[in-house]
């Protein structure tokens, strides 16, 4: 079978933003760490038309993980875990909570222990409503007692923005009347303070939806 030239990034590729390290693009070095393998030996793979790559303008070889990922399967070589972590998409979580200091204590634990989350933050549903159009979280931690607009609605504003948005809800003030409303306003989860932030985490870890 004769040898496949290796692709070459075409203007419609760089338009797309082939060469941002975001678009999960590798170089035949990293792929060779990754699999613990010479860099021989993935040049090879490259050069008998195995292994789908293409050439920057510098005419240095580049991999797309969409083709390293078919390339593995292909030929029954494990996914090494560095791979699967680099192609995780960061969750994005937006915290809205009026108590600044306890606001601040969340963030640092989040941003401490969870260092692969994108964190945002909101001291009133205003701010709320502008991040989730700009941002669009996967999860709202919202504390239920704004001073502006009530959770109860921007509850509703997030979940009709996007329904799979996984929406925490959290409140000092305990009540089975509260405790409804929110979850009917489309609330998944119910916090009443003060609780672990590892709870939280924990609750988020275990969430299989994700943003379409």
């Amino acid at each position: 079978m004769p040898a496949r030239p290796p692709l070459r990034c075409n203007a419609q590729d760089k338009q797309r933003g082939i060469y941002n390290m975001r678009q999960k693009i590798f170089s035949t070095f990293e792929v060779a760490k990754m699999l613990e393998l010479s860099p021989g030996t993935v040049a090879n793979w490259v050069d008998a038309g195995r292994l789908k790559a293409f050439n920057t303008l510098g005419g240095h070889r580049r991999i797309k993980a969409e083709d390293l990922e078919d390339f593995l399967k292909e030929n029954n070589i494990p996914v090494p875990e560095e791979f699967t972590e680099r192609m995780t998409t960061p969750k994005k979580v937006l915290i809205v909570e009026d108590d600044e200091k306890f606001l601040k204590l969340m963030e640092r634990f989040f941003r401490t222990f969870k260092k692969k989350w994108d964190i945002f933050s909101a001291l009133d549903g205003f701010q709320a409503g502008s991040l989730v159009g700009s941002e669009k979280p996967d999860v709202v931690i919202l504390d239920i007692m704004l001073p502006d607009i009530n959770g109860f609605k921007v509850c509703e504003i997030i979940k009709a923005s996007n329904k799979r948005t996984l929406v925490i809800a959290v409140t000092g003030y305990d009540s089975e009347d509260i405790k409804s409303k929110i979850l009917a306003a489309g609330a998944d989860a119910y916090y009443v303070k003060p609780f672990k932030f590892q709870d939280i985490v924990d609750r988020i870890e275990s969430w299989g939806g994700q943003q379409e």
